[in-house]
């Protein structure tokens, strides 16, 4: 019963998570775990396994919406690529209890940070958030920071590392759309880096991944075209506040725990 339930799982996930808010993973690893009792080892690995053909579709549905903004999306994930690395080979030194202490301030101290930016936006009256055509050296350098946050924690715990790649775009000025439709593309280098690093662990659970792949690819490219049908001043309005309160939210949870 519970392997029947995942691909409804991977499909609400793929539809409210991944395509709408660019990520997902941590929800993978937090569902596993909590309510499968999958291994923690086995949960990362299996959710960035589910996570790239995802983020794949996703990236293709959203790239011909015109949501990619390819040029700061390419310096990211650079970035988040040799966080994924680093993460990964860092990932048995630091005890699980003292990581969960710094990603949960990690994520509230985003959040702050997405607020500040989505205030910015809102008192500069700039609610469309068009690609740029040149991107500043002050750009690439905090692109490339954000994506080493996101691949760091990528490859620490097998997450997808989405918060600080969301809360870097919104920091460098990308609308609500551009901003999902970027990140989804930097979690592909970032899910498969840290996959075929943890791949040589021996932790993917292929049935789960099946499961859970089925359901939540179909959920990513439906998502992009539900979008279409949704103005872009209400999604400009209502996404960043509720992608702002799911990363707080996340904070929360981790430093709880």
């Amino acid at each position: 019963m519970n392997m029947l339930a995942l691909p409804f799982i991977g499909f609400l996930i793929g539809l409210l998570i991944i395509s709408l808010g660019g990520g997902g993973g941590g929800i993978y690893v937090g569902i596993l775990t909590a309510f499968f009792n999958i291994p923690p080892a086995v949960a990362a690995a299996t959710s960035l396994a589910t996570i790239i053909p995802t983020t794949v579709i996703g990236t293709v549905s959203h790239w011909r919406a015109g949501n990619v903004n390819v040029k700061l999306g390419l310096i990211m994930m650079g970035g988040a690529v040799a966080g994924a690395v680093i993460g990964s080979l860092f990932s048995d030194a630091l005890p699980k209890e003292f990581y969960n202490k710094i990603t949960g301030i990690l994520l509230l101290v985003l959040a702050v940070q997405m607020v500040r930016a989505y205030i910015r936006k809102r008192r500069g009256g700039s609610g469309q958030g068009t690609a740029k055509n040149s991107v500043s050296r002050a750009d690439v350098a905090k692109a490339v920071f954000f994506g080493l946050l996101g691949g760091v924690m990528s490859g620490l715990v097998g997450v997808s590392g989405t918060t600080p790649v969301v809360a870097g775009l919104a920091t460098l000025g990308c609308g609500a759309l551009e901003m999902v439709g970027t990140s989804v593309f930097v979690l592909v280098g970032i899910s498969l880096t840290g996959f075929l690093i943890h791949l040589g662990l021996g932790n993917v659970h292929w049935a789960l991944v099946g499961c859970l792949a089925a359901g939540t690819m179909c959920g990513a490219f439906l998502a992009p075209v539900m979008l279409k049908r949704i103005s872009r001043e209400t999604l400009e309005r209502w996404l960043p506040p509720v992608l702002i309160v799911l990363t707080a939210v996340m904070g929360f949870i981790v430093l709880m725990k």
